[in-house]
């Protein structure tokens, strides 16, 4: 009994090391404002995806229609896209970051076309909230597509692994 009590309790406080960092693993935060601005912008961006995948899923059939859920959906979507422009401050930049440098080079750009998410994620949000899904689900692909016009000029496509 005591064995199992000995290495069960060298169990947890490796596993509580692990955690801690103190066990190696992940590379420390960048507690740096652009470290944080890079970490907040990608949690936006997780979000914002989460968001607009269960929103298109119940667009397109791929899941039941959920009024509650769904109006619940575009509303997040709504705020998230409002929070984005937030996480682009300048010099953040990095190389753990998908964001092209013509982000800084041509913020006029990138600015406008974070407002047209967010435009097109309010009507959808509002169309939800006051006439419900089958008014607003023809939004949807309007409302993502906004998210492509930003993406294909300001995100790094990934590199093909060899």
């Amino acid at each position: 009994m005591k064995k199992l009590f000995a290495t069960l309790l060298g169990a947890s406080l490796v596993s509580m090391l692990v955690a801690c960092g103190a066990g190696g693993g992940a590379a420390p935060a960048d507690d740096s404002p652009e470290g944080q601005a890079v970490q907040f912008r990608q949690d936006v961006m997780r979000s914002l995806g989460y968001k607009v995948a269960a929103v298109r899923a119940m667009a397109t059939g791929e899941v039941p229609v959920d009024e509650a859920k769904f109006r619940k959906d575009t509303a997040d979507v709504a705020v998230l896209a409002g929070m984005l422009p937030e996480g682009f401050i300048p010099s953040s930049s990095a190389t753990a970051s998908n964001a092209n440098p013509e982000v800084w080079t041509n913020t006029a750009d990138f600015r406008q076309k974070a407002a047209d998410l967010k435009t097109a994620a309010d009507a959808l949000a509002a169309s939800a909230a006051s006439q419900g899904f089958e008014a607003a689900k023809g939004m949807v692909q309007a409302a993502g597509s906004t998210c492509g016009a930003c993406h294909r000029p300001y995100r790094r496509r990934a590199q093909a692994e060899e």
